[in-house]
């Protein structure tokens, strides 16, 4: 009696291939970020600087809450930001600038 042996699997990708999620935001500034949120559809996010990936745990966040999002870099903001998050409002979109340098 001949038995066949299961085919072989094919090994794995690394996972350094494979998109990485985004970084999730710890819930106080999730809750605080929601708060500002409330009764706008629409969030621009403007990072100063230029590196696009420190907008990525809040441009995830926003999306799962349902809201559309826009992100764009900017040099710098006059006067100079004292908070990380700054929110400004034009109806019903926030504009949210994000100071990455800032604690």
């Amino acid at each position: 009696m001949k038995r066949d042996h299961p085919p072989e699997i094919p090994a794995a990708t690394p996972t350094s291939d494979l998109p990485q999620p985004a970084p999730t935001l710890d819930r106080e500034t999730a809750a605080m970020i929601d708060t500002h949120l409330r009764a706008v559809d629409i969030v621009r996010i403007r990072v100063l600087g230029d590196d696009p990936a420190a907008s990525a745990p809040v441009e995830a966040h926003i999306l799962a809450k349902g809201l559309g999002v826009e992100v764009s870099l900017s040099e710098r903001m006059i006067p100079p930001p004292r908070n990380r998050y700054v929110f400004r409002y034009q109806g019903r979109t926030a504009i949210l600038t994000i100071a990455p340098d800032m604690p």
